[in-house]
């Protein structure tokens, strides 16, 4: 990709909103954003929480379903980059599809992700806490009451740090980061090393890693794959909490996408090949039917009390993820209610930290009220995660692709005049948004009943708050009049992008 010249960057016009925004100016730098984004799509806390329900879909078929899973999402990430480039806001899609293509829909996909992130955080809470009770005692991980009371002391901590300022929430991210990384890590190689030796040491499950489990076969044919494609696009979400800090980033339009498209490409690759290991010592069945085969693997690795230091490290994955997810539905409510689309006081910040501090404690009410729901009547902790990784799939799915879109409908503009261009921000997001469709609608016929009704309450919610905001509210952000969204200079811009 050519380097872009000061000037170029300068031509390019943003936003007023975004221009007056109140939060912290260049406040991160390209990797905190790459660590926000990777610590959002949280690789270690999916091989705990959602390789299972992968591994029963796909078998080892599961790492040929990452694989390809990434592919689609990678052309998306194209597209945020180049969109970004026209317009850093902090409402992303929701601002960039409600300006390219229209407000409503615009802003339908901003309430989706709130949705969607906030629903994802609710039942982060709830491993986050069993696993830290699990290293006292496996008695004390199913007590509902500690359960919500660890749960309640560790979102509320998680929403102080991040409300507290993005500087010291980024800090955080990366100690907590490294330190999980680093004993997944070990633990993997454990693992594999288990894995080789399984005969002499009388491991049962156990298998060596063979190119095979990346074949077609493996992974149970067309249905096992389309599942586990679905899955993949839950794994993957997250990366583009790298562009949601956008605003508070140095750079604000260059750095942010490249951080999105890193943290992407830094998520397939360790998930990739920490399964590999993982798989070596534990079976797809035997990971699909234990929610907790991670913790427990790690007690028959290194036994007491060295093996709980892999039970922590998943919680601090929890915790960094819960961290991530916030600081995302805070960002897009901010963007949101700055225009005016939903309540205006979420475009306030606190002066001091800078953080739009009202939008993250209102949006963090009803996350904590699920968990709530989840702990007392809900099923048990892996059927939760199986629906809830393939309905929150079919919610990324439709937010991505019209993201996809929304890209290749502006940068057609200048697709003449740049091949790069033509490629990165139309060819591929249009790509990328049409596999991920294909993905959703392939896999809605095989989806549980209660999937699809996870996922139409969420879209009816989208709509009925869409259509409370447009004749209620009536924000300016609708009456916008949808033209050609760059022009002059700014295409100059884009073309060399």
């Amino acid at each position: 990709m050519a380097e872009l010249p000061h000037d170029v960057g300068d031509t390019l016009t943003e936003s007023p909103e975004a221009a007056r925004s109140g939060l912290a100016r260049n406040a991160l730098g390209l990797w905190d954003g790459l660590v926000l984004g990777f610590a959002s799509a949280a690789p270690g806390v999916s091989i705990a929480g959602v390789l299972g329900g992968l591994a029963l879909a796909s078998g080892y078929g599961a790492l040929l379903a990452l694989l390809l899973g990434f592919l689609p999402l990678v052309c998306i990430a194209f597209g945020f980059f180049h969109l970004n480039r026209w317009r850093a806001d902090v409402g992303i899609s929701y601002s960039w599809v409600g300006r390219i293509l229209s407000p409503p829909v615009g802003a339908f996909v901003g309430i989706l992700i709130i949705i969607a992130f906030v629903v994802s955080n609710s039942f982060a809470i709830i491993p986050a806490a069993t696993n830290f009770l699990t290293v006292f005692s496996a008695s004390a991980a199913t007590n509902k009451t500690l359960v919500t009371v660890f749960g309640t002391v560790f979102l509320l901590a998680i929403t102080a740090l991040v409300v507290s300022g993005i500087r010291l929430a980024a800090r955080f991210q990366w100690v907590i980061t490294a330190l999980e990384m680093t004993t997944l890590t070990i633990f993997a190689f454990l693992a594999l090393f288990h894995g080789l030796h399984a005969h002499s040491l009388g491991v049962k499950g156990a298998a060596t890693p063979t190119f095979s489990w990346f074949s077609f076969h493996s992974a149970g044919g067309s249905n096992g794959l389309i599942a586990g494609l679905l899955i993949s696009v839950f794994w993957y979400s997250g990366w583009e909490t790298s562009v949601v800090v956008n605003e508070e980033t140095r750079r604000s339009r260059v750095n942010p996408g490249l951080a999105g498209i890193g943290s992407l490409i830094g998520v397939l690759a360790v998930s990739l090949i920490l399964s590999v290991m993982f798989f070596a010592a534990v079976s797809p069945q035997s990971m699909g039917n234990n929610a907790g085969w991670l913790s427990a693997l790690g007690l028959q690795l290194a036994g007491r009390p060295w093996g709980y230091f892999l039970t922590l490290a998943i919680m601090l994955g929890y915790l960094g993820g819960i961290e991530t997810t916030i600081i995302t539905f805070g960002n897009v409510g901010y963007s949101m209610g700055r225009d005016g689309v939903i309540w205006r006081s979420f475009g306030k910040v606190n002066d001091k930290n800078e953080m739009p501090w009202l939008a993250i404690i209102v949006l963090t009410v009803p996350c904590y009220l699920m968990f709530l729901f989840q702990v007392w009547n809900g099923g048990t902790l892996a059927s939760i995660l199986g629906y809830l990784s393939s309905s929150l799939g079919l919610m990324f799915v439709v937010y991505y692709a019209l993201t996809g879109v929304a890209s290749a409908w502006m940068l057609r503009l200048v697709a003449r005049k740049s091949v790069w261009t033509a490629l990165t921000g139309v060819l591929l997001p249009l790509v990328g948004a049409g596999v991920l469709v294909w993905i959703g609608v392939k896999s809605w016929a095989g989806d549980a009943q209660d999937v699809r009704t996870t996922f139409i309450v969420a879209i009816a919610l989208s709509l009925v708050a869409v259509l409370v905001s447009r004749f209620v509210g009536k924000s300016d952000f609708y009456r916008q009049r949808v033209t050609e969204p760059v022009a002059g200079g700014d295409l100059a811009a884009l073309a060399e992008a």
